[in-house]
């Protein structure tokens, strides 16, 4: 503040001197997050976009710093892209304070996009002392109880939303905490079990999917894990049960429209779905269903 106080410079010179500290005291709403021990690490791809803008938007009242891990699937052998019609909208990202996009990779299925995403998430956030993991097609219904959430983990390792297992090995990866130090030896474990090509051959049949990993790392490591009250199944498909939910508002938006449309049940809300990426079915009958009640609309847009 000295600049604006000495003697002798005009009033123009101290109002350009006073919007130079205005503009750089404003990055302050998002670098000291940075300072803070927790740290949120958001897992998605471009087949999230509908839940993703409502993830990200809840997510961010935490407060916390936000690192979103992207899996685009755009493969660099096209001879065009446009990479709008992969990423995530503007208004999204501006939400966010870290952003990266790991190597194309031709591997079917979740389990080895998820580990790039976790490996370099992890490593990006290694000056946090504990880091959230969850998928970004999940949202927060009650931000303000992370706090007691977290207090949950006391001096432990990891805790995951549940349900996880002993025989085998099991542990959710739809949400998590875990201390930081833990989680970079879990990833290590991880990679030593999947890259290259023959260390997933050799374990695969013991160790299983990405969940069957992340529980055997836990065990293999002696981590000390908090178990939390579980929902009624992996995929959160029905909202309002176990710890993360009661304490978290912890739905999963993405399982819950396909549950909903295949069994013939009441859709999300459809302030957690994005028009711009959802289809105009979903949306539509979603949309009159919300404004009439009418659960005759519905008939129309449940799967035959």
């Amino acid at each position: 503040m000295a600049d604006l106080e000495q003697p002798g410079i005009s009033e123009e010179e101290r109002a350009s001197r006073q919007f130079w500290i205005d503009r750089t005291r404003a990055n302050d709403s998002w670098a000291k997050k940075a300072l803070k021990p927790i740290g949120v690490l958001l897992t998605s791809h471009q087949a999230n976009r509908p839940f993703l803008k409502a993830s990200v938007e809840s997510h961010a009242k935490l407060g916390y710093w936000i690192t979103l891990a992207y899996d685009s699937y755009v493969d660099p052998t096209w001879e065009v892209i446009d990479h709008n019609q992969f990423m995530p909208a503007k208004d999204i990202l501006d939400k966010v304070n870290l952003f990266f996009i790991p190597t194309y990779q031709t591997w079917g299925g979740p389990l080895y996009p998820y580990f790039w995403l976790l490996k370099w998430g992890v490593q990006a956030m290694s000056n946090f002392e504990y880091i959230y993991c969850a998928n970004a097609d999940f949202v927060l219904e009650k931000p303000e109880g992370f706090v007691d959430l977290f207090n949950l983990l006391g001096d432990a390792d990891i805790m995951t939303s549940g349900p996880d297992r002993d025989d085998p090995p099991s542990a959710n990866t739809a949400g998590f905490i875990a201390k930081t130090k833990s989680l970079i030896e879990i990833v290590k474990h991880l990679e030593a079990h999947l890259v290259p090509w023959e260390n997933y051959e050799k374990h695969t049949q013991r160790i299983g999917n990405m969940e069957g990993r992340l529980g055997w790392a836990i065990k293999d490591l002696g981590l000390k894990q908090v178990r939390v009250n579980p929902p009624l199944e992996d995929m959160f498909r029905q909202p309002g049960n176990g710890t993360w939910y009661d304490l978290l508002g912890f739905r999963h938006i993405h399982a819950e429209l396909n549950y909903a449309y295949r069994n013939k049940k009441i859709p999300p809300p459809l302030k957690y779905l994005d028009e711009r990426y959802l289809g105009a079915h979903d949306f539509n009958h979603i949309k009159q269903y919300e404004e009439t009640g009418d659960l005759k609309v519905l008939e129309n847009w449940w799967e035959k």
